[in-house]
């Protein structure tokens, strides 16, 4: 038995033997020599926590570290990386580049069968003539018009005048009325230059062409004439140039 204690002891280096607080460890020469006494996390592998609010010997106390008051002071406080205090942000303040196709929508002024109900009863519109959005620009029905005037249903079941009537856009149950009546509902299409041409004629010294409908509006206006001379339409297409040239010779 006092043997083994003495091989045993033999094969410790006392050298490495180190001191953690109290306690003295011994460290094996042999790093492969693993047992329960010799298990340790690596040095500096854990670190001793901070206490808070000891004192002002521990460099943590009265407030913690969190300095006096604020926001930051406050037990989950978060603050976004752009927070300015409250003002407005900067990225807020840059305007937007991009694309939007909010800039291109058309806008149509409404007007409803009351309106026209009224003029025609009041003698300032004639209901033998085809009514177009002159007239009722004319009698300040609507204000600016930037894209048209769009007729809509409402009052349709006091509307008892047969009318020709030329918008740019019409409801369903509008249209019907109209035609109903025995009138009709021709929608027309006009760009912001031929619109002007229409509305206030006297601002041009010569005769603009009718702009050419877009193509996801042909549908909308199918009889509506366009280019030079009416040589394209959106029903014929090319075949318009034929028959000019066919009876030219």
């Amino acid at each position: 038995m006092l043997s083994n204690l003495v091989k045993s002891f033999n094969k410790i280096n006392i050298s490495n033997t180190s001191t953690i607080g109290s306690v003295r460890t011994i460290i094996y020469t042999n790093p492969n020599e693993v047992s329960l006494n010799n298990l340790r996390d690596n040095p500096g592998a854990t670190k001793t926590k901070i206490r808070l609010g000891r004192g002002m010997g521990s460099n943590k106390g009265k407030t913690s570290g969190r300095g006096h008051g604020g926001q930051k002071a406050r037990a989950g406080h978060n603050i976004p990386r752009a927070f300015e205090g409250g003002q407005t942000p900067l990225f807020k303040k840059m305007r937007k580049y991009g694309f939007s196709n909010s800039k291109f929508e058309r806008v149509y002024n409404p007007v409803n069968f009351n309106t026209l109900n009224r003029l025609i009863t009041e003698g300032k519109i004639n209901p033998n003539e085809t009514i177009t959005m002159k007239h009722l620009f004319d009698l300040n029905v609507t204000g600016s018009i930037s894209h048209g005037i769009k007729l809509l249903s409402d009052g349709k079941e006091y509307f008892k005048h047969k009318i020709n009537i030329e918008l740019t856009d019409f409801s369903k149950a509008a249209k019907e009325t109209i035609e109903n009546l025995g009138g009709t509902a021709q929608p027309v299409y006009y760009d912001r230059v031929g619109l002007r041409y229409l509305l206030k004629p006297e601002k041009f010294d010569f005769t603009p062409k009718r702009a050419r409908v877009p193509l996801k509006l042909k549908d909308k206006f199918p009889d509506h004439v366009t280019g030079y001379m009416g040589a394209f339409s959106t029903v014929g297409g090319l075949k318009a140039i034929d028959t000019e040239a066919e009876e030219s010779n």
